[in-house]
């Protein structure tokens, strides 16, 4: 006598159990069986609600099991580098750069405290390219690393950086540092000075005497760089970047960057530059980093990145 279906979908026929297999819809297609397994080592569950299925009576006659087993997927799994590398390059520019801007004219009278600030012509610094094309002052930098080496944090965290403010300009001018580090706001010049901070969580002003010396050590990570100003020459601008990570370079006077103890593997790698801003996207750009070895990555700045001079 034909029974009803149970809500497990088994058909009783004269005491014996029948387990009828539907797709969804009541298809049945093969497409409609497809599972995806998370861990091949735990056992699936069938039925609604996850309940298991009955196993057969003891001395029932029981089918071959008519499901496939599922197919080996042929989706690899994602593979993770381990150890550190080197990640290395140059920034440089295409295109023809504009001459840097006279700030302060030499021997010019009108110049505050002239005598020292004017005894040399005075250039702004936010586009310097070299005759190779190589740009400096570019903070490159990741924004997020995956793991940290302990050594390279310890390494940068017992630095101390020298800020100076030398014949009315900041050196250097454009710095990135861990947070704690020992930052030593010095003046060789024999007036007066002052370092205004405007940088993100890290904000401060200080006077600094002729020939004076402070002491800061930024708390906090920025999401970007921040401006610094001298307010009593205010010519005097630089850029600092504070990261909780020791992953950060400024190129040199040829657009060269190197950071070392990056962690392996694929990593968002930020390009920042004054007169442009982002080179890269603000949240960077995948860079590969082989373990154990070294990794470059050049980027590169467009003329018509360059933004209008304020």
């Amino acid at each position: 006598m034909l029974s009803r279906w149970t809500r497990q979908g088994i058909l009783t026929l004269g005491g014996m159990a029948i387990l009828a297999v539907a797709g969804c819809g009541g298809k049945g297609t093969e497409a409609d069986q497809a599972v995806t397994v998370a861990d091949p080592t735990v056992a699936a569950s069938g039925g609604s609600g996850g309940s298991k299925a009955s196993a057969p009576a003891e001395g029932s006659k029981s089918a071959a099991p008519t499901t496939a087993a599922p197919a080996e997927s042929t989706t690899a799994a994602p593979v993770t580098a381990s150890g550190w590398g080197t990640l290395k390059g140059r920034v440089v520019f295409d295109g023809d750069a504009a001459a840097p801007k006279i700030l302060v004219a030499k021997g010019d009278p009108n110049a505050k405290d002239s005598a020292v600030c004017a005894t040399n012509e005075i250039k702004s610094e936010r586009l310097i390219v070299d005759a190779s094309k190589g740009v400096k002052n570019v903070i490159v930098y990741l924004p997020k690393p995956t793991a940290v080496n302990p050594e390279a944090k310890s390494a940068k965290a017992s630095a101390t950086v020298l800020f100076d403010q030398k014949k009315c300009i900041f050196e250097p001018h454009v710095l990135a540092l861990m947070t704690n580090t020992k930052v030593e706001l010095k003046s060789s010049d024999s007036v007066s000075h002052n370092v205004n901070s405007k940088v993100q969580n890290n904000a401060f002003n200080d006077a600094i005497a002729p020939l004076g010396t402070a002491v800061k050590n930024p708390v906090a990570p920025a999401r970007q760089p921040g401006q610094v100003t001298c307010d009593i020459h205010p010519w005097m601008t630089a850029y600092w970047l504070v990261l909780d990570h020791p992953y950060f370079a400024v190129t040199d006077d040829k657009g060269n960057f190197e950071i070392k103890n990056v962690p392996a593997g694929t990593q968002k790698v930020t390009v920042w530059q004054e007169a442009t801003l982002f080179v890269t996207p603000a949240a960077g750009q995948d860079v590969n980093i082989a373990p154990n070895g070294e990794t470059t990555q050049d980027f590169t700045i467009k003329a018509a990145q360059v933004k209008s001079e304020q």
